[in-house]
Order: structure tokens, then C-alpha cells, then sequence
């Protein structure tokens, strides 16, 4: 049995309180370039507020021409805001280690980290219908990806939703979260940054590289699934799927995640409903009638396989039945034909019409891992595609959901 995992709203509490603090310990870190002069500014006059402390720490550089007596503008916001304002100078063996020291002895509640230049459209490495994603370089030198959101009435609210979210994640096979920014102007979120996702990179992989790739996403959404209640993606596609050299995949845009409750469930009979995801990776009952759970994720993990056998969306060349011509060129042939059996079979059985009918990501994963059982657990996938389908078609344009009282079980 799956472990479960309790899911709360104690993050999002504890993020909103920060807006409620009456008086903080700021420290915000100064370099010698006017960039940080004016993150330093616009930080006193949109986020500063009365009875806050705010050191203004700069650690010394070779050959640095910093002056600690330049801060004329920076002490009348203060002094208007009857904020206290302190320009400090410190050593330390680099610029971090500097900040986290004078954030300990200070017991400071919040640490602001300018950045040394605006955003540039060559940055730029993803786009989201609510957000813009940008390469960064961390103090570190790691790379990381900064997603931006898009400025609207809920973008604040948007960002502590994925927070909340991904703060209780611990996977392999999840995106990793870095941090996150609040502010009036920018709400953005850090994560560690891999070397581009499935869809940049599928033609270029080996037959053993995508079944590591199933495997592993099979695995996130068998994560996100044995939450309690369960966490359903809603935006599975290949493009949010990030590699690393070794063709590690990690689920990635927790964005349209959300925290499924069943008294949550939308009725599209007698609400209106917000769909959210990609056309082509959706599954049928959450396009037409808002029913959102596991098995749409289920759905579009289907979609994501046949991409790394044939790299399409080939839904419609399913009825053709296993051919050459349906597995992907790129491959030049050298592919494992049983395991191409294997995740073909998979493939059917995640993206049929009729949700009930999909298994879920435990018997996939079955599928693909235990091969003593793999050949009954095809076997029975072959009898139920055939029952709903005699004549080869996966059923996929006609409706079967007079049958959803059966499910799919091993």
C-alpha cells in the first residue's frame, strides 16, 4: 500500500502572517553597482513599513570603491516611514557567507538578495499562459530557473498555492524548489535548473533513456497520488518534464496543481468551470465537464508515452494497432520490442474515454517493473480494449461512460 501523506494549509498561513508582522529585521545585501542602490529603494518604499529595522549590508570586495555615506535618498524614505536604516560594512570569505552571518547575529526575519541586471529576452528559457521562465546564476554559480508570474488580481495568490504544494514534496522525480519571491511588483518562484525537458530532447534519446523517463514520471504521479487528499498535476506534458545529463526526469509547473478534495469535485451540470492544462494532453471528462482526479493526470501521462514511442500525439493511429510505422524513426530501430509491447499497452489503457476504465499509476507502474506480471496484466489490458473495441478501435471517439461502474483491476 501507497504511503499516505496529510496536506494542510499551515504554509500558506505561515506565508500570510509574514504580510502581518508588525516589526522585522531586515537585511538586504549591496553590492558596489547602482542595480543594488535601486533594489535597495524600491524595497524602502514599497515593502518597508513602520517600525522595521533594515540593515543595508555590503561585503567588502578586492580593490572596492564602496561608500557607505552615499545612502542620502534611501535615509529620507526611512526617516518618512519612521523605518530605522543602517548602512553596515563587513568581511567575509564571499557575499553570502557575509549576509547569512549578519542575518544570525541579528536575528533577522527577512533577507533580500538584489539581482544584477533586469531580465533579457535571451534569459528567457519558458513560457506559461501565467508566468515567463528565466535562466539565473545563483552566488553559488549553480544555474537555477526563476519563473516569473504574470501580473494579475491572483498572481499572489497563485504563488503561495504552488508554494504550499511543492513545500511538501520530496521526490526524485519532482522539480526541486529553491525559493520564492513575494513582493507588490514580482512574485516568482526558484528551482533548480536540468538540461531541458522531453520535448527538446526526445528525438535525441535512446529506447533504454525513455523507458527510464515513463518509469520515473510513473513514479511522481504515483507520489503526487498517495497524498491524503491527493494532489493531481493537471498539466502533465512532455515540455514540463526536465532532464538531466543522465535522462533523470523530474516533474516540473506545479502551477495548475491543486489539492483534491472530493467535496471540491466542480458538477458542469450546474457551475461554470475554469479548465486549465494543454489541449492534447487533457483528459475527456475534465475538457467537457470540469471532473477533475487522478485519472486526469492518469489521461495525459498516457499521451506523454505515446510521444516517447512515436513522437506524437498519435491517439488517432492507435486503431492501425502495433506497427513499425507508428514507432519513432529516431530510434532507428533499436528499441526493445517487448517493452515497446509494454508501454503501448500502457499507453491504451491510460487514455481511454472512460475514467473509470483507466488504471491508475500503481498498476501501470506494475506494469512496467514487475515483468512476472506483466504479461497477465497485458493480457487482461487486451481483453478490456477488446471488449470496448471488437474491432481494434481504441473507442476514443465514441462514448463508453455507460460502463463506468467497471473499473480496470488486477
Amino acid at each position: 500500500m501507497a504511503a499516505s501523506h496529510n496536506i494542510n494549509g499551515g504554509l500558506l498561513k505561515s506565508l500570510l502572517r509574514i504580510r502581518t508582522v508588525k516589526k522585522r529585521t531586515i537585511i538586504v545585501g549591496l553590492k558596489s553597482d547602482n542595480c543594488s542602490r535601486e533594489v535597495l529603494r524600491r524595497f524602502l518604499a514599497m515593502e518597508a513599513r513602520t517600525g522595521d529595522s533594515v540593515f543595508a549590508v555590503h561585503v567588502l570586495e578586492p580593490s572596492d570603491t564602496f561608500d557607505p555615506n552615499s545612502f542620502h535618498t534611501h535615509e529620507d524614505i526611512c526617516k518618512s516611514k519612521q523605518v530605522e536604516f543602517q548602512v553596515k560594512v563587513c568581511g567575509a570569505d564571499s557575499y553570502i557567507t557575509g549576509l547569512a552571518h549578519q542575518v544570525r547575529i541579528n536575528f533577522a526575519a527577512v533577507l533580500v538578495v538584489g539581482c544584477s541586471s533586469s531580465p533579457c529576452p535571451e534569459m528567457v528559457i519558458g513560457e506559461g499562459g501565467n508566468s515567463m521562465v528565466y535562466r539565473a546564476k545563483l552566488d553559488s554559480g549553480c544555474a537555477a530557473a526563476v519563473k516569473v508570474m504574470k501580473s494579475t488580481e491572483s498572481s499572489a495568490e497563485d504563488l503561495f498555492r504552488e508554494m504550499e504544494i511543492l513545500s511538501c514534496l520530496k521526490h526524485e522525480s519532482v522539480v526541486q524548489v529553491i525559493g520564492y519571491c513575494y513582493g507588490k511588483e514580482v512574485n516568482a518562484i526558484v528551482y533548480n535548473l536540468l538540461k531541458g525537458n522531453l520535448k527538446q530532447r526526445l528525438r535525441c534519446l535512446q529506447w533504454s533513456e525513455r523507458m527510464r523517463v515513463a518509469i520515473g514520471v510513473g513514479k511522481a504521479l504515483k507520489y503526487l497520488h498517495s497524498f491524503s487528499p491527493p494532489i493531481i498535476h493537471r498539466d502533465v506534458k512532455s515540455s514540463n518534464i526536465l532532464l538531466s545529463d543522465d535522462c533523470q526526469p523530474q516533474l516540473s509547473d506545479f502551477g495548475a496543481a491543486i489539492v483534491h478534495k472530493q467535496n471540491q469535485q466542480v458538477s458542469g451540470c450546474t457551475k461554470p468551470f475554469c479548465v486549465v492544462g494543454t489541449f492534447g494532453y487533457l483528459a475527456p471528462e475534465y475538457m467537457m465537464y470540469g471532473k477533475v482526479d487522478e485519472k486526469v493526470d492518469v489521461y495525459s501521462y498516457g499521451v506523454v508515452l505515446l510521444e516517447l514511442i512515436t513522437d506524437l500525439q498519435a491517439r488517432s493511429l492507435l486503431s492501425c494497432g502495433l506497427c513499425e510505422r507508428l514507432i519513432d524513426p529516431h530510434l532507428n530501430k533499436d528499441y526493445d520490442k517487448d517493452e515497446v509491447q509494454t508501454m503501448m499497452t500502457a499507453a491504451r489503457l491510460c487514455i481511454l474515454h472512460s475514467s473509470s476504465r483507466r488504471p491508475d499509476m500503481k498498476t501501470i507502474l506494475q506494469l512496467f517493473e514487475e515483468p512476472h506480471h506483466s504479461l497477465k496484466m497485458q493480457r487482461k489490458g487486451q481483453e478490456l480494449l477488446n471488449e470496448i473495441s471488437p474491432k481494434g478501435k481504441t473507442g476514443l471517439c465514441r462514448d463508453d461512460s455507460s460502463d463506468s461502474n467497471e473499473t480496470f483491476e488486477f
